[in-house]
């Protein structure tokens, strides 16, 4: 799946703009502020109904305007299908998404039928922020692959959610025994499929990061559930969770909040046996980030057997020029390419279509 056509209206800087694509993407050039992030950020935003600068809706409508409309076609090159997404939203929190026409109740009928992967400056957060960019990253490659996943995430998070209320006033062990039997059948799904995901992504992104990096560097990813659970079935994931949330009762109703689940999850990334989150330099902690990233579509290509879209957004600045030249090669055959950069020279993106953008508008160059 590829995007062909995107239209946007008062977005960001944008009062109209309509652009047309190649299925392997394009490169937008230009000085700064003059609107390429702003486009990498439209097209995120269709795929996912979300800004990968976590934006809310009402800052991405243009200044002038009281809302916002994005309308893009994604083509199936191989069965020749097509389809149309729209959303508009608008400065009192209003919104409607339509595919082909038709408004869709639910964000989660949309979401992963455009795979979509952003990289950028903020990126570095992968390996030196909070473990909630972790959790963040691991939710959304879930979502866009497994439909299920999704579902089962909102379930969890609704019962966690109410099992901290009931802590925080006067628990009822009665209801908290019934809150906990859900979380622990949807939490189980959930570290299942974290689990599954980066035990397929370790020997990749390992292979990846040496890659790019053109260097003989032992690195790896780990995850790092909240539970211990030996056996990590399913079934057991659910035993092993359900039992310890009722031991945790005493100390979670003193804090009033639940302290173990999938929200408490993390991931370690190690450069040769130390945690990269301090000891790797910026420079490996960008090149981690992107192998992450990278191994996303690898992911994408294994589960779901489509290509994806891939964003970067003037990520490469912390690479050397030959770690650069090297991740073009890496991702133009995996799906479409979008760039912004600050200059149409750069030769590390190959015959990416040229589009050159001055203060809200775009030309083919």
């Amino acid at each position: 799946m590829y995007l062909s056509r995107i239209t946007l209206e008062n977005f960001r800087n944008y009062e109209h703009c309509s652009l047309e694509f190649a299925a392997q993407g394009g490169l937008f050039f230009g000085v700064n502020g003059s609107g390429k992030t702003n486009l990498l950020e439209a097209i995120y935003f269709l795929c996912t109904i979300r800004s990968q600068r976590l934006a809310s809706r009402e800052e991405m409508i243009r200044f002038e305007a009281d809302c916002g409309f994005l309308e893009g076609v994604f083509d199936d090159g191989d069965c020749g299908e097509r389809c149309e997404a729209s959303v508009g939203f608008s400065r009192d929190k209003k919104i409607r998404l339509s595919v082909d026409k038709v408004a869709l109740s639910s964000f989660s009928q949309w979401l992963g039928k455009a795979a979509v992967i952003a990289f950028g400056p903020d990126d570095i957060a992968l390996v030196r922020g909070n473990p909630k960019d972790r959790r963040s990253f691991l939710d959304l490659l879930l979502c866009q692959i497994d439909p299920a996943y999704l579902e089962q995430l909102m379930t969890y998070k609704k019962n966690c959610a109410q099992r901290n209320i009931l802590l925080s006033t006067k628990p009822d062990e009665t209801a908290l025994d019934i809150y906990e039997q859900n979380m622990a059948r949807s939490g189980a799904i959930v570290f299942f499929k974290r689990q599954e995901i980066i035990h397929f992504i370790q020997p990749h992104f390992t292979a990846v990061y040496k890659e790019i990096s053109g260097a003989d560097e032992n690195v790896s990813i780990l995850y790092k559930p909240s539970i211990r659970c030996e056996m990590s079935t399913q079934n057991e994931w659910e035993k092993v969770f359900y039992s310890t949330l009722k031991n945790c009762r005493k100390r979670d109703a003193l804090s009033g909040f639940t302290s173990v689940g999938p929200h408490r999850d993390d991931l370690l990334m190690l450069a040769g046996a130390k945690p990269a989150k301090l000891f790797a330099s910026q420079g490996q902690c960008a090149t981690l980030a992107l192998a992450l990233r990278i191994c996303s579509i690898l992911c994408c290509e294994a589960y779901k057997k489509e290509t994806m879209l891939f964003l970067i957004d003037d990520a490469l600045t912390f690479l050397d020029g030959g770690r650069t030249a090297r991740v073009f090669p890496l991702i133009q055959s995996k799906g479409q390419v979008f760039v912004a950069a600050s200059k149409q020279t750069d030769a590390a993106w190959g015959v990416l279509p040229r589009f050159n953008v001055d203060r809200g508008r775009v030309f083919s160059a």
